[in-house]
């Protein structure tokens, strides 16, 4: 648990996280190779996308296939976590 829900990390950073929020249900995908690379899948189900979070307004909006994809590029990613900068 971090930053107030449940959260999955490799090498003490935080690359997934969900949360209830009062709104929506948040799915954080921190990597940002994989969340740029799959914006267009989020796109067609009509979600609200920001920086490292993707944003459902019902659960019947999340599209499990395309959850199971990111996760697996998350795995399978090395690329930068959202909020964190390369020198």
């Amino acid at each position: 648990m971090k930053y107030g829900g449940p959260c999955y990390s490799r090498n003490v950073e935080v690359e997934v996280a969900f949360a209830s929020q009062k709104n929506f249900i948040g799915l954080y995908i921190l990597r940002l190779d994989v969340l740029n690379a799959h914006r267009d899948l989020l796109k067609v189900t009509g979600v609200s996308i920001g920086k490292g979070v993707i944003r459902y307004s019902k659960p019947e909006r999340i599209d499990f296939k395309v959850v199971e994809m990111m996760l697996k590029a998350t795995h399978e990613s090395t690329g930068v976590i959202c909020g964190h900068q390369t020198i």
